[in-house]
């Protein structure tokens, strides 16, 4: 390597792999700091390790190219400075196109129209500009380019980084605080509170696998279905926290000063302590901290590790690669949002209750037995269920291509099944009130646009013996909380919402996932799932 070409090979290697392994990982977890377990103190060490080695990486490719052939040194210069600047446009402009990665298999040919034409013409004017300088003026111009390009946007990106930082509080150390596995199969002789929510299990894909089908339906008896059921909310972050309180969040405040109120102030948590339960809370976006954790007997303070440093980077880098790879590689950089759960340990024996764990709670079914306890007990348990990605058969055997809908329902029955024979051979079935219900409904089902409102309810009470039943009233997750009080005191599923005024104007608010900021208020005046019947009111909240 000659001494011109030297030192902007080494500045703009070391930009190239700031953007990718430091600028882009940082700005990511500042920007949706409370979605990832881990905090700076986690994530830095290692990405500041990955940035060096492939900094070296470069510097050491670059130095032998010069040595071996200065034309093919020149033309990887060039390129990487196009690779740099095309990627740095395309993270950071190119990306309101992007879908929503929650899992979910991606039909990447719908976003191909504009997203595989932005990359097409930035490429090319790009390419064509470098391509232009290199032959209008001297090499040494071109080197002075490179070096002052890349220590700008150097400068560029630690003054966004300190921006976003500062704004997003992101140095903050995230509390120890963790839901964990204990207690799970301890139940009492006296008298349980058992609800089971299976994640995104739709009413209408229920029914048509269960109503009808007297095998499946025996998998149910002595409960009743509500199949004509609205949630509260499109998504699982606000429809847990409705279910457990009936409380509404409209974004008269932030997301987690109404998660410390559900939890600090739910009429459900206050009566069952009451009447001497004792809580579990197996659910991982409730916002559980240390001052909401500590009446629920599975959440203390853990010391939390990574489990494979060298998995935990290779999904940083692939989250990278979502943002700022071209288009038609992007879906090579596809992360299951389960990931980093998946790497998170706790130090000594317990284990952390994670999100994807159909086959987790397949395992302790098979595996545990029941256990006994004095006290009364509650157990809120929130199953992946129904949810994408469609991981598992319905044996729970595990897909590496990807299941279907389908096959993620019967996934949903052989756990209810299983889970329910468990509390019969242990003896604490009949004196248990269950409530087996999903958070919403799931709009794949669905030919049409669907809002993801009809989720699946089943309910049994206290020594209740009769066959699979179902109940076409209209319900409401508005409704739940009193009917829970009518199960505590002794009532059935068959009449857990009479005394209620039922109608079919139903409240549901809507919101993007993408953005809880602006919610928007309709009202279901017909059967759950019908968008036909689904109303918008006018009415809206945003936040401040």
């Amino acid at each position: 390597m000659n001494k011109e070409s030297k030192k902007p090979a080494f500045i703009l290697s070391a930009a190239v792999c700031f953007m990718f392994f430091l600028y882009a990982p940082l700005e990511l977890y500042f920007m949706n700091k409370d979605e990832f377990w881990y905090d700076i103190g986690v994530l830095l060490p290692v990405m500041v390790c990955v940035f060096l080695i492939f900094t070296g990486v470069c510097w050491l490719g670059f130095t032998l190219l010069g040595r071996w052939n200065r034309r093919v040194e020149r033309a990887a210069l060039l390129f990487l400075f196009i690779l740099f600047l095309c990627s740095y446009v395309q993270g950071n402009y190119f990306i309101n196109y992007l879908p929503v990665f929650d899992g979910r298999a991606i039909d990447w040919s719908q976003y191909a129209g504009v997203g595989r034409t932005q990359s097409v013409i930035l490429w090319c004017v790009v390419t064509g500009a470098v391509v232009f300088l290199y032959k209008k003026v001297q090499m040494e111009r071109v080197y002075q380019v490179i070096r002052t390009v890349s220590i700008c946007m150097i400068l560029l990106f630690l003054v966004t980084l300190s921006t976003v930082c500062l704004t997003n509080h992101g140095l903050e150390s995230k509390t120890n605080i963790c839901v964990t596995t204990e207690h799970e199969m301890e139940l009492s002789t006296d008298q349980n509170f058992i609800i089971l929510l299976m994640d995104a299990l739709d009413g209408g894909a229920f029914s048509d696998m269960v109503v009808g089908n007297e095998e499946r339906e025996s998998i149910f008896d002595d409960f009743t279905y509500y199949d004509n059921t609205v949630s509260a909310y499109p998504h699982t972050t606000y429809n847990v926290p409705f279910i457990l309180s009936g409380m509404w969040f409209e974004n008269q405040t932030g997301r987690d000063a109404y998660f410390r109120k559900v939890l600090t102030e739910s009429p459900l948590f206050e009566t069952l302590e009451n009447r001497g339960y004792a809580l579990g809370l197996y659910e991982v976006d409730a916002g559980v901290d240390e001052t909401t954790g500590a009446r629920f007997e599975n959440v203390g303070e853990y010391t939390k590790k990574v489990s494979s440093y060298t998995a935990f980077a290779r999904w940083q880098i692939m989250l990278t690669g979502l943002k700022y790879a071209p288009f038609d590689l992007k879906r090579f950089s596809f992360v299951n949002p389960n990931a980093f759960d998946d790497l998170r340990v706790l130090e000594g024996e317990r284990e952390a209750f994670r999100d994807n764990n159909n086959r987790d709670f397949y395992d302790l079914l098979t595996q545990e037995t029941i256990q006994y306890r004095d006290d009364k007990s509650f157990k809120f348990i929130h199953l992946w269920g129904a949810h994408p990605p469609y991981e598992y058969d319905k044996d729970l055997n595990y897909l590496p291509e990807g299941g279907t809908l389908t096959q993620s329902v019967e996934a949903c029955l052989t756990l209810s099944d299983l889970y329910l024979q468990k509390l019969k051979d242990g003896d604490v079935y009949d004196n248990s009130v269950i409530i087996i219900l999903a958070d919403h409904g799931n709009g794949e089902y669905y030919e049409e646009d669907n809002l993801n409102q009809h989720p699946v309810l089943l309910i049994k009470g206290v020594n209740e013996r009769h066959g699979f039943q179902v109940d076409h009233r209209p319900v409401s997750f508005t409704a739940l909380q009193a009917a829970c009080s009518h199960l505590l005191d002794g009532g059935d599923g068959q009449t857990a919402f009479d005394g209620q005024t039922l109608t079919e104007n139903r409240r549901f608010l809507w919101y993007d996932i993408k953005d809880d900021t602006h919610i928007v208020e309709y009202e279901q005046t017909g059967r759950a799932g019908d968008m036909n019947t689904t109303v918008p009111t006018g009415r809206e909240f945003n936040a401040r």
